[in-house]
């Protein structure tokens, strides 16, 4: 049980490395990332998706219990912050994401791909990894 609840630090991390990797794509090569919408809209779908599969992984496998940051990061060790993991905060995360993948599929068929494209599919992205921070760092064990 362990290690599979330091899986959960991956749920947000991917969609949010994913973005901040297409945002430094996106600031060195300008012009042609622009024009790359279809592999962006892949990637951001696909990294939200690969945090659902973990969030129902861990759903699936009942596993539950707090992970703190102060393990990961030295900056944390002086705080008490945990990422909270149990069955309506997987329930959440996984809903939250697929929803979020839906919307950004819709976008690649609904809005014109033109110049801002690219960065509203990133600042997407990052909110919703922000979200999915916030849903674990929120303790539902009390609502249960």
């Amino acid at each position: 049980m362990g290690n599979s609840i330091n899986l959960s630090i991956l749920i947000p991390l991917i969609p949010m490395g994913m973005a901040l990797f297409i945002l430094i794509l996106l600031v060195s090569f300008n012009r042609t990332i622009n024009r790359l919408t279809k592999p962006v809209s892949f990637l951001l779908v696909f990294s939200l998706l690969v945090s659902a599969l973990i969030s129902s992984y861990l759903y699936l496998k009942k596993i539950e219990g707090e992970l703190f940051l102060s393990n990961y990061v030295k900056f944390f060790e002086s705080k008490n912050l945990a990422l909270h993991l149990n069955s309506l905060t997987e329930e959440i995360i996984i809903f939250f994401t697929v929803i979020m993948a839906i919307v950004i599929g819709v976008l690649y068929y609904k809005l014109p791909r033109q110049k801002g494209y690219v960065s509203l599919l990133i600042g997407i992205s990052l909110i919703s990894s922000s979200i999915i921070f916030a849903v674990m760092f929120l303790d539902f064990s009390v609502l249960i």
